[in-house]
């Protein structure tokens, strides 16, 4: 296998290890008329077993649509009424035809999540003591679910997304500020359900930042204080920019409309981008290359991070020829997490492609080393790639189509460049989704050699 397709192997195993209908599967189910949820993790086993008078299953995110029709397969008939939110691309075909769908948009609502944030609210309030709320959630859901607070349009809430993106905030920062200008996140969903015992099952893409703030918390969430949110604002110098409606209700506070006695919450983490890294490890493992996982996850500003991970190479085999004697053999580097991208550009492309290029620059005094970084959910901020490829050889191949590679970078325009390469990755909609992997693999390396890749300074 040359390397490109190593990278590619790596990949699929992580998105495999992460697939949410196996994980559903595996915890939930149903005893006769009665229903469990248990841990998947092998930490910590934890079972919860239900006899409801009803079933209610609400399933929101990239992956709500494999999720639910693994709900369904599980449960079958005990389920009285299922509400599916995803983007308009989900294959909806898959469900059973007595399954409500609504197609919204992501990473910025549309008309679709204002609909689904009033249906979910709707079901929601349709249950009482005795009945099971199950709710399936998964990233992309801030935006898919969405129900803004009384004075606040969707043109402002979401121009207000955006300013937050595109300053570099990360996710949690920006599901902190949509949690306070909602009326279904931040725990308000479960609120709206009433005495009705709420599970929830998380497929999370926020690392290790609180898997319970996934999709802005609708059921595990607390309500963010409007101080809070006017603090994450102040830190990325755009509260002048924000809405004036946005920046009244920050000032003035808000109540949830909805105020009812909260019933007993369960929740259960699926998995989340460590079990990713580990389902890359085995992978790697299998095709008889040495692993070695960086567990500190990938954050800040993309084109920092990619500078840093083009000696991620060398630095994996040095810890190769402290442990072993065995021979030759190639090497990997797994890592994860998200990356933000500060927008000064007017560009196209993403994280993912930002981090490639930056570390292309590095590589390209280090012979034999390849990378690949993608999106696990197959989108890299844009639908046309997860990410890209790169290697020692990719400034070259540049120069020699006439492309810049520090004008893209300046531009946010990784897009075009990798695709006018034939680098970018394009695996398509997985089905999944826990951030971001990258893999740095580098070439065989004897007991004797030193590392040929230089420091950074």
């Amino acid at each position: 296998m040359d390397a490109r397709e190593i990278l590619i192997q790596l990949y699929r195993a992580a998105v495999a290890t992460v697939d949410p209908a196996a994980l559903v599967s595996e915890a939930l189910g149903r005893r006769g008329a009665g229903v469990f949820v248990r841990s998947v993790s092998s930490r910590a086993r934890r079972e919860f077993v239900f006899a409801p008078s009803r079933v209610a299953v609400l399933a929101v995110g990239k992956a709500a649509v494999p999720m639910a029709a693994a709900a369904h397969t599980t449960l079958g008939s005990r389920i009285d009424e299922m509400l599916v939110v995803a983007p308009d691309d989900a294959p909806f075909r898959t469900l059973p035809p007595s399954t409500r769908t609504v197609a919204a948009r992501h990473p910025l609502p549309d008309e679709g999540s204002l609909v689904a944030g009033e249906a979910a609210l709707s079901l929601a309030l349709s249950l009482g003591k005795g009945d099971l709320f199950v709710v399936l959630l998964s990233g992309g859901g801030s935006s898919l679910l969405c129900a803004p607070a009384p004075g606040i349009s969707l043109e402002d809430k979401s121009k207000t997304g955006t300013l937050l993106l595109a300053a570099g905030a990360p996710i949690v920062d920006v599901n902190a500020v949509r949690a306070a200008l909602s009326r279904v996140k931040g725990g308000r969903l479960a609120a709206a359900a009433g005495s009705a015992d709420v599970v929830t099952l998380v497929l999370s893409d926020l690392g290790d930042a609180g898997w319970y703030l996934v999709a802005s918390g609708p059921t595990l969430g607390s309500p963010t204080r409007p101080s809070e949110a006017r603090a994450v604002l102040d830190r990325y110098r755009i509260a002048a920019l924000v809405p004036p409606s946005v920046r009244a209700h920050l000032t003035y506070g808000f109540e949830p409309a909805v105020a009812r006695p909260g019933g007993p919450r369960w929740s259960v983490l699926l998995a989340d981008v460590h079990t990713a890294l580990e389902g890359a490890r085995v992978e790697a493992l299998r095709l008889g290359i040495e692993p070695r996982v960086v567990h500190e996850l990938l954050s800040g500003e993309a084109r920092v991070t990619g500078r840093r991970l083009a000696f991620a190479g060398a630095t994996a085999g040095d810890l190769r020829r402290q442990r072993s004697a065995l021979a030759p053999r190639r090497h990997v580097t797994i890592l994860g997490g998200e990356t933000t991208v500060t927008v000064k550009g007017h560009g196209h492309g993403g994280r993912n492609r930002e981090v490639a290029l930056a570390a292309a620059r590095e590589m390209a005094e280090a012979p034999g080393i390849a990378m690949l970084c993608a999106g696990t959910g197959g989108v890299d901020h844009e639908p046309d790639a997860a990410g890209a490829f790169v290697d020692g050889t990719t400034l070259a191949r540049a120069e020699a189509l006439g492309l810049d590679p520090a004008r893209a970078l300046l531009d946010n325009d990784t897009g075009p460049f990798f695709r006018a390469l034939g680098d970018a990755f394009s695996p398509g909609p997985t089905g999944t989704n826990v951030g971001d992997v990258a893999f740095v693999l580098g070439p065989p390396v004897a007991e004797d050699d030193s590392p040929t890749v230089p420091r950074p300074a």
